[in-house]
């Protein structure tokens, strides 16, 4: 209907008066909108489309009624057909899921379908499984046993709503796999050969029990469990090691980079500390034998400077010595074999055994020995000090070499040890007063009138002991620097420790006393000195000093026995030379009259020279003579 008006809601109006209906029934479309003219006094009225919407859906449903449908309800097919000319229904089948059957006959694809029809649907069904492998590991220790569950698929045709063309579409059902049983899993493994003894039934159940499946080990062989061969404790280190004092906050002597390992006499060495133990043999899961290693008896073998004891179960050093592990022989060897020079390479060289050098020592290296030395070649600015013998087969220069006991410390520190273990014992014995007495603070005041009084003898004493040490050897000096620094500490000053703690003068008089025994004890040990030639060096033996060829120059020497110089024409210039029975030498002194001083202890002592140059002193039991002019002293050997 077309309605001419000046507004829409005028033509709604006009619409609702004709089709005798409610504005919400009415759709307008707007044709021409209104207009005016002339500045609005002249008004044109709009054109409307009204239509009824009731009318078309009827006209549409009586339209749609024409057509025939089908609707699918739970798998079953209603068709009605169309009428006078409306379209009949039809199925697209193109689900591979579902078959389609129409009067016996498969269809594919689209089909049209009448009431008469005589319509199939034949669903897949996929079957559930359950599937059990079992396997066995690469070395057969282990049985896996896996089960793998796959739910199965119940197809049916999606219901569909009525309409003239429907699409076949499907949907499922999920089906559960059956469980596993025991017997299952077993006939599995059996096939494996596996071993029942091995098999473990809780974990087959606990897998079973598992809804989505799963492996687990349910069987494990036995692992062969080797013997142990016997253990041997060592204690001692095979190879020379590097001094663990750098890695404190000692004083180091940066040559003494290199430790050498030493024993004594009495030393343990070794010791079996576990006996072999047979191995168990293993088993795969299917049964076969794993052979053990059985353990081995590693007996304790010695060879020189070893012995075996405790029924052959430790090994105990017989020879001092370095401790040496070779194909399975334990060995002390007495001698330390240098095949070069020492030298920084090598660092300081201390071992308690015998050292054999084949090569020179170096300047600023210490070489010590609690044995012989023996050296092919020279020794220069270097301190060596051996317990035995020191043989040289070349020279000394400006250095300090001593073997056997330190004859300074016997003839010169000695005596002056004595004389502070005497202001000790003073002390000890007002000490001891302290004991017996209340009156403490008497007590110390007399304590620190002896200590005041005897500061000056006790720092004398020191003093002369301090310039004695300059002359030896640090192996020969360390335990008297620290009975010094003890007796300054316990006994000097007004804050001497002995006056608050008179305990500590007992241990000092002991500390004293032991040096002195051991000096006096070690004096007995003989160790003599031969070399070639010295210069600028202070050499002294408890024993005897050979000079083989040259001389000396300005070299001091030291013997408990006797200097002697092999060669009549060897030369003794300059120096000091204190022997305690006699001194024999070649040509004394020098032409220039430099001072040679030569000194015998014994009374009943010689000394002899094939020449004497003026200035040269002879000191026999301090019975002194000055050489005033040049004479042969033994025409036979000039």
């Amino acid at each position: 209907m077309i309605i001419s008006a000046s507004s829409v809601k005028e033509a709604i109006l006009e619409a609702e008066k004709v089709y005798k209906c409610d504005k919400k029934q009415l759709k307008v479309y707007i044709i021409k909108p209104p207009n005016s003219k002339f500045w609005g006094m002249v008004k044109i009225p709009g054109k409307y489309k009204i239509e009824l919407i009731n009318h078309r859906n009827e006209d549409l449903s009586e339209q749609q009624n024409k057509d025939g449908y089908i609707e699918i309800i739970s798998g079953k097919v209603e068709v009605t057909d169309p009428l006078q000319e409306g379209r009949y229904a039809s199925i697209v089948v193109d689900d591979p899921k579902i078959d389609v059957y129409i009067n016996g006959k498969k269809v594919f694809g689209a089909a049209i379908v009448t009431s008469s029809d005589r319509i199939e649907f034949k669903a897949t069904v996929i079957e559930p499984v359950t599937k059990i492998e079992a396997r066995l590991s690469k070395d057969k220790m282990q049985a896996i046993l896996e089960i793998n569950k796959i739910p199965g698929k119940k197809y049916f045709v999606k219901d569909e709503k009525r309409r003239n063309v429907v699409f076949i579409r499907s949907d499922y059902n999920e089906i559960q796999p059956p469980a596993a049983t025991l017997d299952q899993c077993l006939e599995e493994l059996k096939k494996l050969n596996v071993d029942t003894k091995f098999i473990n039934v809780e974990k087959i159940n606990e897998l079973i029990s598992e809804p989505n499946g799963g492996s687990a080990v349910v069987a494990e062989g036995k692992r062969p469990i080797n013997g142990l061969n016997s253990k041997i404790k060592f204690f001692f280190k095979n190879t020379s090691y590097r001094n663990h004092d750098f890695d404190t906050e000692k004083k180091v002597d940066l040559m003494t980079h290199t430790i050498i390992p030493t024993v004594n006499v009495g030393d343990v060495l070794a010791l079996k500390v576990a006996p072999a133990f047979p191995g168990r043999d293993g088993f795969t899961v299917t049964g076969e034998v794993l052979k053990a290693r059985e353990g081995k008896n590693i007996p304790l073998k010695v060879g020189k400077g070893a012995v075996l004891l405790d029924n052959e179960t430790k090994v105990v050093a017989v020879s001092p010595g370095r401790p040496e592990y070779k194909k399975g022989v334990i060995s002390v060897v007495p001698t330390l074999v240098v095949p070069h020079d020492v030298d920084v390479g090598t660092g300081n060289v201390c071992f308690d055994g015998d050292i054999v050098i084949k090569g020179n020592i170096a300047e600023n290296l210490k070489v010590s020995a609690g044995g012989d030395i023996t050296v092919f070649g020279n020794i220069y600015h270097a301190n060596v000090y051996a317990k035995g013998n020191i043989r040289v087969h070349g020279n000394i220069i400006n250095s300090k070499v001593s073997a056997g006991l330190n004859m300074l410390n016997y003839l010169g520190v000695t005596p002056k040890l004595k004389q502070i273990l005497e202001v000790v014992k003073e002390c000890r014995s007002v000490a001891k007063l302290s004991e017996m007495s209340k009156n403490h603070v008497d007590i110390r005041r007399e304590l620190l009138q002896v200590v005041i009084s005897k500061k000056d003898i006790l720092d004398n004493l020191m003093k002369d002991i301090q310039n004695l040490i300059k002359l030896s050897i640090d192996e020969e000096t360390n335990e008297l620097i620290r009975i010094l620094e003890d007796v300054k500490r316990i006994l000097t000053g007004i804050n001497a420790k002995c006056i608050e703690d008179s305990g500590q003068i007992k241990t000092l008089y002991t500390e004293i006393n032991d040096y002195i025994n051991k000096i006096e004890e070690l004096y007995g040990n003989e160790a003599d000195i031969i070399f070639e030639y010295g210069q600028n060096s202070f050499i002294q033996a408890n024993g005897n000093i050979v000079i083989a060829d040259k001389g000396c120059y300005q070299t001091n020497l030291m013997a408990k026995n006797a200097i002697l110089f092999k060669k009549p024409s060897s030369i003794v210039r300059g120096g000091l030379l204190i022997a305690g029975k006699c001194i024999k030498m070649g040509i004394v002194g020098t032409p220039s009259g430099i001072s040679t001083y030569c000194k015998v202890l014994d009374r009943n002592g010689k000394i002899d020279a094939v020449y004497y140059y003026s200035n040269t002193v002879l000191n026999i039991n301090d019975n002194i003579k000055v050489i005033d002019s040049n004479f042969y002293a033994n025409r036979d050997n000039k």
